[in-house]
């Protein structure tokens, strides 16, 4: 336990709360590991979990070896990906959880807050705005939809909160990306060699307080969902639109330099490079430029069918984009292809610096021809990409992008809430010119072999 130097006040709160909990849940619960990692389903019970964890640690934190034992120093936070979310899933339930003599005060503006009355302090904060993970030190934090974090929030602002008290946390999540930082806790908690972390996996059926079987739900829902959602286990096809993306995607074999690094959010920004002297020209550029919260992202796809660039930034100016456009087009040549669908300057001054253009208006019309172009080249195996970490965020927007048809059966590819489609739709604009690239490529071939033909004829005449 940790040491105060005034004397704890040590009365537990009651009356107890009451509490029906399934098998896993009771085993969260009982565990006092440092780091513990829920790899659960919908309805598994996580959410509720983690509320009876913050419940019973408020009301006697000097039973856990890890905080303070003193109520009164104890912070716990509850994170979530979106304040509705860490509002719905965590406040909302942790208060109704606890006894109204139990609460000295709450507060219901950003960020919420519960206080009890023997001085635990509970506040809800969400990881899409990292600049709210401010604080003097962390006791406890809940992580809710943890595998929806990027790595650099969690290193960068959340586990350094806990140095003070040697807090700890608790991570609750569906898995949602193929290769992470939650994934890796996972299997540090079935490790014998990592004894701080302990590990759950539990599906929608090992909660038997569910009025339907989930299993019902199979058949109904598509597969890949059923298997996130109620199983969750993360599928090797792929996602709703583009299937087993490591078998036929993500294949290259090839190499690249990795210039990588991550924004405040934690999001991915950087390049992977080929050698422009080692693609099969011509290129094709596909170029998605940011809006508001998006990022803007280049791609290039050889006449191979290979990956020779890509590029993903944030927050940058229109100058600073046009300079980055002519740096690409200026080391791989070829054709950009710029998203115009706003009348932006940038197009005619690329056009103006003979960068040779064709610019692409996004409609819902026109993504839906680049996407299922993209989707059908991906499924041919036309294409390839490496199967490294940098790329990671290519390959989760490509599992994430969801379809919906309308009542009239009209066909529309977006991202996910909170999630983003740019390197797929930049992606999509580069392949859209494969056919011609090819086409383009083989003609030079011929048109190499024939030269080299005659020059030959020539020798042997002399």
């Amino acid at each position: 336990m940790a040491t105060s130097s005034e004397s704890p006040q040590t009365e537990i709160l009651t009356p107890a709360p009451q509490y029906s909990v399934h098998e896993k849940q009771r085993e969260v619960l009982e565990s006092d590991a440092r780091f513990r990692i829920c790899r659960w389903g919908r309805r598994a019970g996580k959410n509720v979990t983690g509320a009876i964890d913050v419940i019973e640690y408020g009301r006697q934190p000097w039973e856990s070896q890890w905080g303070p034992d003193d109520p009164r120093k104890v912070l716990v936070w509850w994170v979530g990906p979106t304040y509705d979310q860490a509002n719905k899933h965590g406040y909302d339930k942790i208060k109704s959880g606890i006894p109204d003599a139990w609460i000295a005060d709450y507060g219901e503006s950003k960020p919420y807050f519960i206080e009890l009355i023997n001085g635990v302090r509970i506040e809800f904060r969400t990881f899409d705005r990292p600049k709210s993970l401010q604080g003097e030190g962390v006791d406890r934090i809940v992580l809710d939809e943890a595998d929806q974090m990027r790595e650099g929030i969690w290193y960068g602002d959340l586990e350094p909160m806990l140095l003070d008290s040697r807090g700890c946390a608790l991570f609750i999540s569906k898995p949602y990306r193929p290769r992470s930082w939650f994934h890796r806790f996972y299997d540090y908690g079935q490790s014998a060699d990592f004894p701080e972390y302990a590990s759950w996996h539990a599906t929608s059926a090992d909660n038997p307080f569910l009025a339907e079987i989930p299993e019902d739900k199979r058949g109904t829902v598509p597969p890949h969902l059923f298997e996130r959602e109620y199983l969750a286990e993360l599928p090797d096809d792929g996602g709703q639109v583009f299937r087993e993306l490591d078998d036929q995607l993500f294949t290259g074999d090839y190499d690249v330099d990795v210039a990588q690094e991550y924004d405040p959010s934690g999001e991915f920004v950087g390049e992977v490079r080929r050698d422009p002297g080692a693609v099969t020209r011509p290129v094709a550029i596909g170029a998605d430029f940011a809006r508001s919260r998006d990022y803007r992202v280049t791609i290039a796809v050889d006449a191979a069918g290979e990956l020779a660039y890509y590029h993903r930034g944030q927050n940058e100016s229109w100058d600073g984009i046009e300079d980055h456009i002519r740096g690409v087009y200026s080391d791989y040549g070829g054709v950009v292809l710029p998203d115009a669908s706003r009348d932006n300057k940038i197009v005619s001054d690329l056009a103006g610096a003979g960068v040779r253009l064709e610019p692409v208006s996004f409609s819902p019309k026109t993504k839906k021809q680049l996407i299922e172009t993209l989707a059908t080249l991906v499924e041919t195996g036309d294409l390839t990409v490496p199967d490294i970490e940098a790329l990671d965020q290519l390959h989760l927007e490509l599992r994430q992008l969801q379809e919906d048809v309308t009542d009239t059966g009209y066909t529309r590819y977006h991202a996910p809430e909170n999630g983003y489609d740019d390197s797929v739709d930049s992606f999509a604009l580069a392949a859209s010119k494969l056919d011609e690239i090819a086409a383009a490529a083989s003609q030079r071939e011929a048109h190499d072999r024939r030269e080299e033909d005659d020059t030959d004829r020539g020798a042997y005449s002399i």
